[in-house]
């Protein structure tokens, strides 16, 4: 038997024109080539279904953070778009970002300032006159803030608040609607 040089030796049998052309490379590749259409229609619709499900009529402002159990009331009423303070037993952020240790907080009954809740806040003022020359500063902001932070927190929070001169704050909590079912996060003043 005589020594044969490797090659390609897949589907060489297949007594087919076609295939012998494909496989020995041959082959032009088709200029037919077609669209997946079934599967790309399949995932527009589960597209679609995600976005009916997620989506909420009432406008809901505040998204609850999985480390924070909001409190519940009866009486609430519609936030208003505002920069969110969300405070749990870890960290206190504004719009995500982390500004003081709650921990650290905690630890001083002396009511003090959050110089860098202080900063950005004042960093948001600027940008909102600068992009509303003329109009009156609303001052709104959001506590969002777990029910088991300590209330030295919650009082240091605050008085940063006013310290850069946000006057109006609203607290986002759960409200029981009115079947006591759980209804959107809503704000209490």
């Amino acid at each position: 038997m005589a020594i044969a040089k490797p090659g390609k030796v897949l589907l060489h049998k297949i007594p087919l024109h076609f295939v012998h052309e494909k496989v020995a490379g041959g082959g032009k590749k088709g200029v037919d080539q077609s669209i997946p259409l079934v599967p790309f229609i399949d995932f527009l619709i589960t597209l679609v279904v995600f976005l009916l499900m997620s989506f909420s009529a009432s406008g809901e402002l505040v998204a609850q953070q999985p480390s924070i159990t909001m409190p519940t009331a009866d009486h609430t009423t519609a936030l208003e778009v505002a920069p969110i303070i969300s405070i749990d037993d870890r960290a206190v952020t504004l719009d995500g970002t982390r500004v003081a240790d709650a921990a650290t907080l905690a630890a001083n009954a002396d009511v003090s300032r959050i110089e860098q809740l202080i900063q950005n806040l004042n960093t948001l003022k600027q940008n909102w006159q600068v992009l509303h020359p003329g109009d009156e500063f609303p001052g709104m902001v959001i506590i969002q803030a777990d029910v088991n932070v300590d209330f030295r927190v919650i009082k240091k929070v605050m008085f940063s608040i006013a310290q850069a001169g946000f006057p109006n704050i609203s607290f986002a909590v759960n409200g029981t609607g009115e079947e006591g079912a759980p209804a959107a996060p809503a704000a209490e003043h």
